[in-house]
């Protein structure tokens, strides 16, 4: 095949030392009797999952692969699945973070067992049930497809867990999973995990994983990856071998051109989903471009003029976010200050412990400027809206001048801070504002319908969550129309 063909080894691995690869050399046997042929790279996975040691015991308990989308981690899963369900007569558990990858899988798995008559002799029963997939075995054996959640794998027994998707594990799913695998008695159990490098808080057991991969001492622990360093340049034929191992396989150069082309406005995305970049401190991606973020660090007394559309007869519009930590620690209020040129401001207004404070702050902005916005998400601060009211501001012919903002509105705000400090268009100089930027991720909600700005390790993020609720209120709020003169020549 001509192009560019992939790399075979990982980047880096940590590789327990391996005993007996007898049921990997007979699983990957068994996978040929259904036309399955895999990568070099992928035969090696396989190995690894199924390695054993000296006593028969698993080399590996735990197992962690990261590799780019698309370059054929599920026939690593299939292959092995196929093994430990025929081979070794195991309860599988396979869960995804969506339920329309769990779906895949399981099309895929058993059009495996479909393609082979001598396969498709082992399979009894099939269960199609929308969220109950599943196939058994006339030895006993099941394989079952789920999408995770919190109580899905409650009470139920599996030597086996496949969490594809880790990108997207977290702990309290993790946790209601893992006793799964602890009430098998002495029975040899195993977790593996598959996905790409986390882009929220919610894969935070995925990233610590690696994070134990990296720290060492682990020799029950298997790791490989294939990632991009951060100065690599995306742009780089060579980054691209050696980050996808199927590249010229599965995976055609001229498509990751094509990939390169569509995102070079969004680069860490690239980077992230083609090219398997991690977080420079091994862990989460951070939400905010970083370089964009500092160069947007300006003093105030340099910020462009106020934008006059924000100006009216009265005074100028000014909009404020207040949002607090958990049980309220911290409440910050940030306002957002529209600029010339499309840009707008941010700057601390006040920032406190509790709730008390903040009506008698607001109440004294009020008093120099008539025309006060507020906004804040009721489920992290409660309803000030009566507060509100007390300090003078409330909503006034058809003006909105308290935006109680829904879930949602908290991803559309979300949403708008990043592309905002993406493009170049957010000020800001406070050191507190640049403490939430180092520190600020994603978290998904659980139903999966959108995500907040949440901070790494329990950072406070709150001066950023009221910034971007308040950029979402400033953007929606009425503009004066602003006569420009025309210079006749």
């Amino acid at each position: 095949m001509n192009g560019l063909l992939g790399v075979q080894t990982p980047t880096f691995e940590v590789v327990p030392v391996i005993a007996d690869a007898s049921t990997a050399d007979d699983a990957v046997e068994l996978a040929a009797t259904a036309g399955v042929t895999l990568l070099p790279w992928q035969a090696e996975q396989v190995r690894r999952i199924l390695g054993l040691r000296v006593d028969g015991e698993w080399a590996a308990t735990r197992y962690g692969l990261a590799v780019a989308r698309q370059s054929g981690k599920g026939v690593v899963l299939e292959v092995v699945t196929l093994a430990k369900a025929l081979l070794l007569r195991e309860r599988v558990l396979w869960t995804a973070h969506e339920v329309r990858t769990m779906q895949e899988s399981f099309q895929r798995f058993r059009a495996i067992l479909d393609a082979s008559a001598e396969l498709s002799a082992f399979v009894d029963t099939v269960r199609t049930a929308n969220g109950q997939e599943k196939i058994v075995f006339t030895n006993g054996a099941e394989v079952k497809f789920t999408a995770r959640s919190k109580s899905a794998t409650r009470g139920l027994g599996f030597r086996t867990i496949i969490a594809d998707e880790a990108q997207e594990l977290d702990y309290l799913t993790m946790g209601a999973m893992m006793p799964t695998l602890s009430g098998q008695g002495d029975a040899r159990t195993q977790l593996i995990l598959t996905g790409t490098p986390p882009y929220s808080a919610k894969g935070e057991f995925f990233a610590d994983m690696r994070a134990a991969a990296y720290a060492g001492g682990d020799d029950r622990l298997t790791w490989s990856e294939w990632a991009a360093a951060p100065g690599d340049d995306p742009t780089d034929r060579a980054v691209w071998r050696r980050t996808n191992p199927s590249l010229g396989v599965v995976i055609r150069e001229d498509k990751i051109v094509d990939e390169w082309q569509a995102m070079q406005a969004r680069p860490d995305v690239f980077r992230r989903e083609r090219l398997g970049e991690w977080g420079r401190s091994g862990d989460t991606a951070l939400a905010l471009d970083e370089h964009r973020w500092a160069a947007g660090r300006v003093p105030r007394e340099s910020w462009p003029a106020r934008d006059e559309a924000y100006t009216f007869t009265h005074g100028d519009v000014r909009v404020i976010g207040v949002d607090c930590t958990y049980n309220t620690e911290m409440t910050t209020l940030t306002e957002v200050v529209p600029l010339e040129g499309n840009r707008i401001g941010l700057r601390v207004l006040a920032a406190a412990p509790g709730l008390e404070w903040v009506a008698d702050t607001l109440a004294r902005v009020r008093a120099a400027s008539p025309h006060v916005v507020v906004t804040f998400d009721p489920i992290r601060t409660g309803d000030l809206t009566g507060d509100l009211r007390d300090a003078g501001i409330r909503d006034v012919e058809r003006r909105k001048r308290v935006v109680a903002a829904s879930g949602r509105d908290l991803t559309l705000a979300c949403e708008a801070l990043v592309r905002h400090v993406r493009e170049g268009r957010v000020l800001h100089y406070d050191p507190r504002l640049d403490a939430a930027a180092a520190a600020a991720t994603r978290s998904t909600f659980d139903d999966g319908k959108g995500w907040k700005l949440v901070g790494v390790n329990g950072a406070d993020v709150s001066p950023l969550i009221g910034a971007a609720l308040g950029v979402r209120a400033l953007r929606e709020h009425t503009r004066r129309k602003v006569q420009r003169r025309q210079v006749l020549l």
